[in-house]
């Protein structure tokens, strides 16, 4: 089995542009990004996202493998390729651990699941580890941060994008974060172990749910994992991700399961 690798990385203020409507991405650019695939009746749909840890071990977030009538056999893998629900290696789930923390009456905190897989994938150009924020590891104010996946890039999109996508968005200041979901209809709470982002011209960004589990990256390093956000609310307020380095030592460990 392939071990987990990870990265600790110094961080410092860095400058941001925005591409508001995201881009078309390759797989090759971004091999360690999966879809996860939710079955209704006969029917295979990508519902949410995940990375690669190892060939038989995905990251992704807790709410895309919980909820009432979830069970493994309802959920499974697409890896390699930048199509949504087409090409590429289909695995089934065996096993998700979820963080013990989630559910626990603190809002969405501990949103992060490692997946083990019934069979392993074969790594190559298409299907690659991802690396992963060193424990402890906060990330400052401003910094450029890149989403992938394939939620609709379009304002009130009811239809998943076919292929690959990127957004890039800048971290946003957490009071600022905290205030505008303390200050929301349906209001969540925030944490030191989420990490908010938004556009960086607006500081927040609409979230389709079909995002879910998806990473987010910096400097090709996984930082958080997308975890909840507000639709159709006119990118006023941020995505908000599972912060990765507040959970790397429970990663590590889950994936050598």
């Amino acid at each position: 089995m392939a071990a987990v690798f990870w990265a600790v990385i110094l961080l410092a203020g860095l400058s941001c542009t925005s591409a508001e409507l995201g881009s078309p991405a390759k797989i090759e650019d971004f091999p360690s990004v999966v879809q996860v695939e939710n079955v209704a009746a006969t029917i295979w749909l990508q519902q949410c996202v995940g990375s690669v840890l190892t060939s038989y071990h995905i990251l992704s977030a807790a709410n895309c493998f919980s909820g009432v009538g979830y069970n493994a056999n309802t959920r499974r893998i697409r890896a390699g390729t930048s199509t949504r629900g087409y090409g590429g290696s289909v695995v089934e789930v065996y096993h998700v651990y979820i963080h013990p923390s989630y559910g626990q009456g603190v809002g969405n905190d501990g949103d992060i699941a490692v997946v083990r897989l019934d069979g392993s994938l074969k790594l190559g150009d298409t299907i690659q580890q991802a690396s992963i924020l060193g424990q402890g590891i906060q990330l400052p104010v401003a910094l450029p941060v890149t989403l992938v996946g394939w939620g609709t890039t379009t304002e009130g999109g009811l239809i998943g994008n076919n292929d690959l996508y990127s957004l890039e968005l800048a971290t946003v200041y957490e009071g600022k974060c905290l205030h505008e979901y303390q200050n929301a209809e349906k209001p969540e709470i925030i944490t030191e172990n989420m990490v908010c982002a938004g556009l960086s011209t607006i500081g927040g960004r609409d979230l389709d749910s079909r995002d879910s589990g998806a990473p987010l990256f910096y400097s090709g390093v996984t930082v958080g994992v997308v975890s909840f956000g507000k639709s159709y609310s006119d990118d006023q307020y941020p995505i908000v991700s599972t912060s990765v380095g507040s959970y790397t030592s429970w990663i590590v460990e889950t994936a050598a399961l």
